[in-house]
């Protein structure tokens, strides 16, 4: 029998195997180790500020002794909030502008709030490694950057001495670039004084720490008859032939739904209605549309998504279903029903319409500089994308605008802009008045300036949104 012999490797050949088997584990090693002695290099001198200043680092507060926070700025350069130091070192964080920006800077202290929080590392931040080495050597504080916002606090002052004594927002906007101008929320807090009287706001029940601009859910009202007017549009091709006639009321199943102060406004065209605010036409529109097409067009407006922003924005709802009853789409077809949405995603909105269709990013933060001016970063405005086509923006500017000639707005009429809005009066519950709403944007000279959008909460008896926001266009318009 043949036999088969295994060949042998030489001991030769082993051993060099071996030697080239260890040389690369060796060098593998002495990289990973190079790599790690960088990397640890990196985090000592370069990223060590960024990580001790984090708002999540569990040590902050300790650490925070060893700086002293940047100031946050309004766009010409007024100070929101700053922190002044004593002779004997100890810190205060000011707040000039009191509860005017509360919901906007926050406050700074045991827990943080608004853009101290959102803007921690920046305020805590040098402008350079050489810096914090600097404040290291001479046992210094470091010195952290300013942020610069695109607030204007002339506007954020005459917007929240105007809503007074309501609870309700205010955000100004501008289309063009995505900027926010004003963001106001009432009842405010002061943040100068906020800890020492921690149980008494934290208890008030009209809520002055809830910033109702960004995180306030309402019920649309009528403003939410864009969203319907633009389900018309895009489902029915003869929406110019659309017609209903009004005879003050209708009823919907078991519900019987009346036009305010039940008026009688007979036969109308979408923009008869529009401008009048028509509750029979829209709820009738609204089953003529169907649920499936409303909720295709709501979502297409970011109903039910998430809003990127500085500070968090509450994540509007609309969960009409095929499976809801005749009455539950006729209600949430006049911005009533289970429809609920923040005073910022309608200002966002509004900006599409104004902008053509366009949506850019909104910021509030333009600029991180140092003391001395220098500039650090600098934010642009930043296409977000296409919510409408133009044709669409231009038919629903085209019923705004009769809002304001003819309709429930012609006292927003004025010599120095053109404007064009929608307003609303939402039901919140039996024997409450109803909340006050105003949505809109205006133009000089075919350009678009501002979107402006109001919510004055019980305020609907009086109509305050209106008014308030002829006021605050006065002003913007006089400076």
């Amino acid at each position: 029998m043949t036999r088969f012999k295994i060949p042998t490797i030489s001991t030769d050949l082993t051993k060099r195997m071996e030697g080239h088997t260890f040389r690369v584990i060796k060098g593998t090693f002495l990289l990973l180790s190079i790599l790690l002695i960088v990397w640890i290099g990196k985090l000592i001198v370069f990223d060590s500020n960024t990580i001790s200043v984090n708002a999540y680092n569990p040590r902050l507060a300790k650490l925070e002794e060893g700086y002293i926070r940047g100031s946050i700025l309004d766009a010409d350069g007024n100070v929101l909030a700053y922190t002044q130091m004593n002779e004997a070192g100890e810190k205060t964080r000011v707040y000039p502008y009191g509860k005017v920006f509360a919901h906007v800077t926050g406050y700074s202290g045991k827990t943080k709030t608004g853009l101290e929080l959102a803007m921690n590392t920046e305020l805590l931040s040098a402008s350079s490694w050489l810096d914090t080495l600097r404040s290291a050597v001479r046992d210094t504080p470091v010195q952290g950057c300013d942020v610069v916002t695109t607030l204007q606090a002339g506007l954020q002052e005459k917007a929240y001495a105007l809503l007074g004594d309501y609870s309700g927002a205010v955000v100004v906007s501008e289309p063009s670039t995505g900027k926010i101008l004003a963001l106001v929320s009432t009842p405010a807090f002061d943040p100068n004084t906020v800890f020492s009287q921690w149980e008494e706001v934290s208890q008030d029940e009209s809520s002055p720490l809830f910033p109702r601009a960004t995180q306030g859910k309402y019920a649309p009202g009528s403003t939410f008859k864009i969203i319907t007017s633009l389900a018309l549009y895009r489902t029915d091709s003869a929406w110019q032939d659309y017609r209903y006639t009004c005879e003050g009321e209708t009823v919907l199943g078991n519900t019987t739904l009346p036009c305010f102060d039940h008026t009688v406004h007979g036969e109308e065209s979408i923009g008869d209605a529009f401008a009048n605010s028509c509750n029979t036409f829209y709820a009738n529109l609204g089953l003529h549309i169907g649920a499936k097409s409303l909720r295709s067009c709501a979502d297409s407006l970011l109903f039910n998504s998430n809003i990127e922003f500085v500070l968090p924005i509450a994540r509007s709802s609309f969960p009409l279903s095929e499976d809801d009853t005749v009455e539950m789409v006729g209600e949430t077809s006049i911005g009533q029903g289970k429809t609920m949405v923040s005073p910022f995603h309608m200002n966002l909105i509004t900006n599409a319409i104004a902008n053509e269709g366009m949506v850019y990013e909104p910021y509030m933060v333009d600029r991180v500089v140092t003391k001395e001016g220098q500039q650090i970063s600098k934010n642009l405005p930043k296409l977000y994308g296409a919510l409408l086509e133009p044709q669409e923006a231009a038919y629903l500017e085209e019923l705004m605008a009769g809002v304001i000639e003819r309709g429930t707005a012609t006292s927003l009429q004025n010599s120095y802009c053109e404007v064009y809005g929608k307003t609303g009066t939402a039901q919140v519950g039996e024997g409450e008045e109803a909340h006050s709403w105003f949505t809109g944007y205006t133009k000089t000279n075919g350009s678009v300036d501002i979107a402006i959008t109001v919510v004055v909460e019980h305020g609907a008896e009086s109509k305050r949104a209106v008014p308030l926001t002829k006021e605050i266009l006065d002003y913007y318009y006089s400076r």
